[in-house]
């Protein structure tokens, strides 16, 4: 999966300047002796992104692969997050593609999530997978929770690049807020769900138990958000 995340790094760059952002040492690589695990972790930022971030974790047993992504606009934008992440087992993958919304009023659905809600019907065969309680706050007319067979891992890379096309256009094309109210609910709403993400995925837990509590606390707090 390391050509999904190549390809779309190179899809950022040709459309605007992304700055690579310095983590520790010990959040940036995890390798565990003999390739039993390893976990690379980055950030960049950008003139409309806060942050983004990438991770890719491989274990040999249980077989894991995983890319995840997470696509942070700064607060003077009022566009939606994107997020992807792809887990692939020897069997399975648990896929997950979401486009939050700031705000839930019928005009902004249609400026942004109507585009999304069109690839996702191309998509609809995908067996739907339940979702985390917490998350469901944040699902979408556009959001994506299925556990389709690893056959077709190719078909949810075509996903994700379409997913990651119409988010570049309306990524490029961000124009800042200026009305105060609205400024404070975009502000509210990255703060909520970042506190959400820290403390309520448990898929935290789950990286805790395998790299250690603190640093996949730190990842949490330091990298993703």
């Amino acid at each position: 999966m390391d050509d999904l995340l190549e390809y779309i790094l190179q899809g950022l760059m040709s459309a605007t300047p992304l700055e690579e952002l310095q983590l520790p040492p010990e959040l940036a690589r995890t390798r565990y002796p003999l390739g039993a695990l390893e976990l690379v972790c980055r950030n960049w930022r950008s003139s409309q992104l806060e942050k983004l971030y990438a991770m890719r974790m491989k274990v040999k047993i249980p077989v894991l692969d995983i890319i995840g992504m997470a696509f942070h606009p700064k607060a003077c934008f009022d566009i939606p997050l994107l997020q992807f992440d792809l887990s692939c087992t020897k069997k399975k993958i648990i896929a997950y593609m979401n486009v939050l919304a700031v705000f839930s009023d019928e005009d902004y659905g249609e400026r942004y999530l109507a585009p999304f809600e069109k690839i996702r019907a191309k998509y609809a065969d995908f067996h739907p997978f339940k979702m985390p309680e917490w998350m469901e706050t944040y699902r979408t007319r556009a959001t994506i929770y299925a556990d389709p067979e690893l056959a077709r891992l190719d078909e949810l890379k075509a996903c994700v690049r379409e997913y990651f096309a119409q988010y570049l256009k309306i990524l490029t094309a961000a124009e800042e807020v200026a009305d105060p109210a609205r400024l404070a609910g975009i502000t509210r709403f990255h703060d909520t769900f970042k506190n959400d993400l820290i403390t309520k995925d448990r898929s935290q837990i789950m990286l805790g138990k395998v790299i250690g509590r603190e640093k996949a606390g730190r990842i949490f707090r330091e990298v993703l958000t």
